[in-house]
């Protein structure tokens, strides 16, 4: 019965971990066409996530005391990178210790390569999380967090490869917007 039971829990955990990956290397930048302004779609798509993972901790009985944004200044690389624009998603495991603290923090997937220019700051604040101390500690905890940026309507002005061709995809120029989540 324990072997059929950890068989089971194998397959499960397995599962879990290719629709996880599949989801890091399909990511698509979040349809925003039924918001009427761009920073509302970037909030409602970074709150409705915390709230999602915070309900998620609750009911394993985790609870943030202190949540630290990363700090993208001051970094060369990630100033190009927020330049170019590039766009994808990172996700993070790390896990939860009795104290409270964080441990164990790691990038588990990334959507590119390119993206993962963004996980240097990222990975440096996790580790100053802190949660609500508990009589256990959790591990195999997630976080993910997205890059996306507005795109500009084609104009007279617009030099873009794709507004020369006449498209709209809404991959031409874009403003600097991060989505942290």
């Amino acid at each position: 019965m324990v072997k059929l039971l950890a068989g089971v829990a194998t397959l499960l955990l397995a599962t879990l971990l290719l629709a996880s990956n599949a989801l890091a290397e399909d990511w698509q930048r979040p349809d925003c066409s039924t918001f009427e302004e761009f920073s509302a779609c970037r909030n409602a798509e970074r709150n409705d996530y915390r709230r999602q993972k915070q309900q998620e901790f609750r009911a394993n009985g985790l609870s943030f005391w202190y949540y630290e944004r990363p700090d993208f200044s001051e970094n060369k690389v990630v100033e190009k990178a927020l330049k170019d624009k590039v766009e994808g998603a990172l996700f993070f495991s790390f896990s939860v210790e009795r104290d409270g603290s964080v441990s164990a923090v790691e990038l588990s997937k990334k959507s590119s390569e390119e993206v993962a220019v963004y996980a240097g700051p990222i990975l440096a604040a996790m580790k100053n999380w802190q949660f609500v101390p508990s009589e256990k500690s959790w591990a195999n905890q997630e976080w993910r967090y997205q890059f996306f940026f507005e795109p500009e309507q084609c104009n007279e002005d617009t030099q873009e490869e794709s507004c020369e061709s006449g498209s709209d995809s809404g991959h031409g120029k874009q403003k600097s917007l991060l989505v942290e989540k």
